[in-house]
């Protein structure tokens, strides 16, 4: 299985959830530059990408809504995971097309059994 894709700009969260999902079986590869999403995802065919809504540079949601609009990207899932809880970010990404969303406080057994999920289903 080719690895799933985590982009964070944010580092010490993105080792907890590499930490997390490597520990669990998972090959990742990290990415902490949002924008070389659509480079990695092109080179590596991840089955799933996990990824933050909060950057620097640009709207996660807004690179949500461009990624599903490239054909051979959207079968992919992006699950968003953040250390940011606000509901209406929530309801945002899930409009825009997140498979799914969770926010912190992060449980490990509730990212793991969603990322199980979101693997089975693809």
């Amino acid at each position: 299985m080719n690895p799933i894709l985590i982009v964070y700009e944010n580092d010490r969260f993105a080792q907890l959830i590499q930490f997390v999902l490597t520990t669990a079986g998972y090959q990742i590869v990290k990415s902490n530059d949002p924008l070389e999403l659509f480079e990695k995802v092109k080179e590596l065919k991840p089955p799933l990408i996990v990824m933050d809504v909060f950057f620097k540079h640009i709207d996660g949601l807004y690179l949500l809504e461009r990624l599903y609009g490239i054909k051979e990207f959207a079968p992919i899932p992006v699950f968003i995971v953040s250390s940011r809880n606000e509901p209406l970010t929530l309801f945002d990404a899930l409009e825009r097309g997140a498979a799914d969303y969770l926010a912190a406080p992060i449980n490990e057994d509730m990212l793991i059994d969603k990322v199980n999920k979101l693997l089975k289903g693809n």
